[in-house]
């Protein structure tokens, strides 16, 4: 553990690169979900200080005790999307923002359960059979589609939640978040190494510089409410629909856990599989749970951390010690919250709109090891086509179907999953080559 923590200049560099890759990936979320629900300053910067803590608890625990590697334990995509998506389907319906918030925390609560119980069992290596390549094709394209949406919505200045009264978009904002996101790509592609590593930070430095001098600067978020549980509604009216849906989600979620540790296996000496999987799932599941009463998108490793490793040529354990422990700091002084949360949601969006858009990428080489063909193409065409069509149909068409079903036929991401991972494996596909 000692020898972990023996730090060097090049490990204060990457660990300060590992806190703004954390921070731009945490600090986007709460304020979808001010949107999403209707929250007051104080309870956004209460969520804030919330998802910060636990985020950077859970990647300290995973790095000393879990998977014992450089990755990002947060608030995962599938999560953060299922629930925007839902919650804007549902009160589209009329269903209230209280008993939405309430049923989740009831939903993620089990789901984490179930994680922790695959962890335990060791089960996980009996679900990863389940996602074949054909299946994390479906998985990446719709987690990027699902993901570049919110972040454009950010960018355009658009709300994440139901809404009364005229909208319009933020056109001068906009501009410079579309400046920032070639800004950064340019630097990825035309400069050195040595420089493109850093691509993400400079953007995100350059780009809240710039907003500050051009556009007035974002108030600081009041911290003046008490910290109290359920901040996006307590658990009384709950929806059978939403906490099936959530449930489902977890499940799926566990494919974020496969594809972050086997992308990083490269990095690290072989070890013992089974134990990594296992301790790694404890963790996620154990922090779904203690954090569902707070509000918390739920945990998993980050796929994307693969790509941060890979730029930067670190996969030190000791620079996303570092990180962390930065993070935390940030999350335990309300000061220091409040100036790192004073970042405009638009030019955060720009950043993490790079950060992601390599998804497709990843599609593309899954896509390689499913040595598809025309006879098999429906393997993918199907739930991928299915997925896009749920993602953008109105919810108002959905309004005559049951209750129970409505939230997860309304989630165009999970459903595209499932329906990819029933096709793969019932469905003797190597046989139709």
């Amino acid at each position: 553990m000692f020898n972990v923590l023996k730090l060097s200049r090049d490990n204060g560099l990457s660990g300060f690169q590992w806190l703004f890759f954390i921070f731009c990936n945490t600090v986007v979320v709460p304020p979808t979900l001010k949107s999403a629900f209707h929250l007051s300053d104080q309870s956004t910067f209460m969520l804030m200080q919330y998802a910060f803590i636990s985020t950077a608890l859970a990647c300290l625990v995973q790095v000393i005790w879990g998977h014992k590697r450089a990755i990002m334990e947060g608030p995962t995509g599938l999560w953060w999307g299922t629930i925007l998506s839902v919650t804007f389907a549902e009160s589209s319906q009329g269903t209230s923002l209280a008993d939405i918030g309430g049923s989740f925390a009831v939903g993620i609560s089990l789901a984490g359960l179930l994680t922790v119980l695959v962890g335990i069992s060791g089960l996980g290596q009996r679900f990863s059979r389940l996602f074949r390549p054909s299946v994390m094709v479906v998985f990446m394209f719709l987690l990027g589609a699902q993901l570049v949406t919110i972040f454009l919505k950010g960018m355009l200045g658009l709300p994440f939640g139901v809404v009364t009264g005229s909208i319009s978009i933020k056109w001068l904002p906009f501009t410079l978040a579309l400046a920032v996101v070639m800004l950064i790509i340019a630097i990825i592609v035309i400069t050195p190494r040595r420089i493109a590593k850093f691509a993400i930070l400079i953007g995100t430095l350059i780009g809240w510089l710039f907003y500050k001098i051009w556009f007035a600067s974002p108030e600081l978020l009041s911290t003046a409410a008490p910290w109290h549980w359920f901040p996006l509604g307590a658990p009384e009216n709950i929806k059978p629909g939403i906490v099936i849906t959530a449930v489902l989600t977890g499940l799926v979620n566990i494919s974020n856990t496969f594809g972050a540790i086997r992308g990083t296996d490269v990095f690290y000496p072989a070890a013992n599989e089974q134990v990594i999987y296992r301790r790694s799932f404890i963790v996620s599941g154990a922090m779904t749970i203690f954090t569902a009463p707070l509000g918390v998108v739920p945990f998993s490793p980050f796929v994307s951390s693969v790509g941060l490793i890979t730029q930067t040529e670190d996969a030190s354990r000791r620079s996303f010690i570092l990180g962390s422990l930065f993070f935390l700091l940030i999350a335990v002084v309300p000061w220091l919250t409040q100036f790192f949360c004073a970042i405009p949601l638009t030019i955060s969006s720009a950043v993490m709109l790079v950060a992601y858009l390599p998804l497709l990428w990843s599609a593309l080489l899954f896509a390689k090891m499913a040595e598809l063909s025309p006879r098999t193409i429906y393997r993918i065409a199907i739930p991928l086509f299915v997925g896009l069509f749920l993602m953008n149909i109105p919810p108002v068409f959905l309004y005559d179907i049951p209750l129970t079903l409505r939230p997860l036929l309304s989630n165009g991401l999970l459903m595209g999953i499932l329906l990819a991972v029933l096709l793969e494996n019932l469905l003797p596909w190597d046989r139709f080559k």
